[in-house]
């Protein structure tokens, strides 16, 4: 029965997302529910606020979802930047709408639903049957109580009566299905005639007049970025110095830490006999359960085998089988009243008898693994290295909130905050949005440098953390404004630039002129056999074909049917050329779609509609509410 909860509590919180939240709403915090919003907000919608902190907590998690979908490779650049900060705000708002229309319509849980929906969720699940203290020791893994999971729990299940009513109304037609199945299976009957833009480059000569006046026309294109230089105060804890004496009765509390560390990471080997009784049993049934329990560990203390009790008189059908076994466990696996007779056991002991919520338990300690502590002596100097960290982690912590208290006052000027410290202010090269060397290699550095109230309010920035226990507090020293280059200094780029323009303009003629030639009734080959197109035929294909372009294909699929002997054409913009695509003729499957197969198409073609539809009316919900966006976040 517990033996397993240290498994079902890894992931429990994504579990219940995944089984409830259609819209990506996992990125709703259980904090928001409980705790109380900073001033700031980072959106308002009509009358509620979604805090900073609320914000910031899902920026977090979505960024850890991004870096785990791509190998923690996201791209530092302040575009990609930008659009993830604007989705994540997205959701909120989608979230705060929904919450708001749900509760204003009076959709409501009952306590008699909410209770059944927790009871029949698997994480908490022990051969089919609800098992409460399961269910609060995986709650407990995850820093939550029952109550608290309840109230998030209640919340996704009202907002989740609105997404299921406009979801689950969606609907396909069977021959909805095998319209959608016949367009799959068709095959075309496509050529293609490709103008590469290599082969016009030669033919491409340009006047030093002509480069001179596409710049000037350009000249917007050929711009230096906007740069600043930065002025900043910075903290690291490397830089100070703490005089620690050695305090012996410090040392001694410093080292029972140590051993209290190791005993949370032990790992002990359990067995345990359950008498169970339910726990609005009467006083009666529970005294003859402790009667019967008590009764097994006389049986124990006089040599009768634990394996053979167990199998006979043990109520956890998880563990007698195994004489009752239930594996290693760790502190926090399970219920405190069990944990604590177990971690007071040495090896081979027998508890007393213990009470839980299951009913009375007879605990043997088998075995224990884990780092045994190292004598006091033998730990020492390691003690006062640690007592000294401490020190300068406290020092750091204090003058920490010290910079940030004096630059938020004087937040006009750097000198208060380098005087507090007894510090220098330090000064930057010039660095722009993308790029930076030394402290402006930091994206957080420049994010500050950039924002709104140190570049146009010119005010000190917040605390900016820039690494362990490495702070910084900014203003602007210079800012240079974007402007255009010289010609001198793009001169090669605008050439580049225009001979790839007038190359387009050669390849774009002659694919426009093949294609009146075609539909003018001129022979393929014939229109073909020119200096720089190539024929393609690639005859009946089908839309997942891969030999060629990608775009070519797709742009296929989308031509018109062609008449009788008639076949159609359209031009396609490749990244090196032009391809002129002939669509000869559209051919179609004779035999009937299986029917597993048009089940599946139908239930694609719903989850489509659903999503549409429940876009639409976020959509119409916003329409009608009033939001307030934070733009400098």
């Amino acid at each position: 029965m517990l033996q397993s909860i240290n498994d079902r509590a890894k992931g429990i919180l994504g579990w219940i997302i995944i089984a409830f939240i259609s819209i990506p709403f996992a990125l709703w915090g259980i904090q928001e529910y409980l705790g109380d919003a900073p001033d700031r907000f980072a959106a308002k919608v009509n009358d509620s606020e979604i805090s900073v902190r609320a914000y910031e907590e899902a920026l977090i998690r979505h960024k850890q979802r991004l870096e785990s979908m791509f190998g923690g490779n996201l791209p530092n650049d302040p575009v990609f930047e930008k659009r993830i900060k604007d989705q994540v705000v997205d959701q909120l708002v989608a979230r705060t709408l929904l919450e708001q229309r749900t509760f204003g319509a009076g959709f409501r849980v009952s306590d008699t639903h909410l209770s059944n929906k927790i009871q029949s969720m698997e994480p908490f699940l022990q051969d089919g049957k609800f098992i409460p203290a399961t269910y609060q020791a995986i709650l407990q893994s995850q820093g939550m109580s029952p109550a608290q999971f309840e109230v998030m729990l209640r919340r996704d299940l009202i907002v989740g009566q609105l997404q299921d009513g406009v979801t689950q109304s969606s609907f396909a037609g069977a021959k909805e299905a095998q319209i959608v199945k016949r367009i799959q299976d068709q095959t075309r009957d496509i050529s293609f005639i490709e103008f590469k833009q290599d082969g016009y480059a030669s033919e491409v000569s340009l006047s030093d007049e002509e480069v001179q006046q596409y710049y000037e026309q350009h000249k917007s294109n050929y711009m230096h970025p906007e740069k600043v230089s930065i002025s900043y105060v910075e903290l690291k804890a490397d830089d100070i110095s703490v005089d620690v004496p050695v305090d012996e009765e410090a040392l001694r509390r410093q080292y029972d830490e140590y051993v209290a560390s190791l005993i949370e990471k032990e790992e002990r080997k359990a067995r345990h006999i359950l008498v169970q009784f339910d726990e609005n049993a009467d006083e009666a049934t529970k005294a003859e359960k402790k009667t019967k329990i008590e009764g097994v560990l006389r049986n124990l203390r006089s040599g009768a085998s634990f394996d053979e009790l167990a199998k006979t008189e043990s109520d956890d059908p998880g563990s007698a089988a195994q004489g009752g076994d239930l594996g290693w466990v760790t502190k926090g696996m399970m219920v405190p009243a069990f944990e604590d007779a177990l971690f007071k056991l040495k090896k081979g002991q027998l508890s007393e008898v213990v009470q839980s919520s299951f009913g009375y338990h007879i605990v043997k300690l088998d075995d224990i693994k884990g780092a045994q502590p190292e004598s006091f002596e033998s730990r020492q100097k390691e003690l006062v290295k640690e007592l000294k960290q401490n020190e300068i982690d406290n020092a750091f912590y204090e003058r920490s909130e010290l910079i940030a208290t004096i630059a938020y006052e004087n937040d006009q000027v750097l000198e208060p905050v380098a005087e507090a410290l007894g510090v220098k202010i330090k000064k930057s090269e010039l660095f722009t949005r993308v790029n930076g060397k030394d402290i402006a290699n930091n994206q957080a550095v420049r994010d500050a440098a950039f924002s709104s109230a140190v570049l146009k309010e010119n005010r000190n920035s917040d605390v900016i953390e820039v690494g362990k226990n490495h702070i910084v507090v900014l203003r602007i020293n210079e800012h240079v404004a974007t402007k255009p280059k010289t010609f001198d200094e793009v001169k090669n780029i605008v050439e580049s630039s225009l001979k790839v323009e007038k190359v387009g303009s050669k390849v774009s003629a002659d694919a426009e002129k093949a294609m009146v030639e075609l539909k003018a009734g001129k022979a393929l080959l014939e229109v073909a056999n020119t200096k720089y197109g190539t024929l393609n035929k690639l005859g009946n294909i089908k839309r997942d074909y891969t030999g060629v372009n990608a775009s070519i294909v797709s742009e296929a699929f989308r031509m018109n049917k062609p008449g009788a002997d008639k076949p159609e054409y359209k031009t396609v913009q490749l990244n090196d050329g032009i391809a002129v695509v002939i669509l000869n003729s559209v051919t179609e499957k004779a035999e009937q779609p299986k029917m597993e197969d048009l089940q599946l198409i139908a239930r694609q073609i719903e989850a489509g509609l659903s999503n549409q539809e429940m876009s639409a009316v976020l959509d119409f919900i916003e329409s009608q509410s009033e939001i307030i966006k934070t733009k400098d976040l």
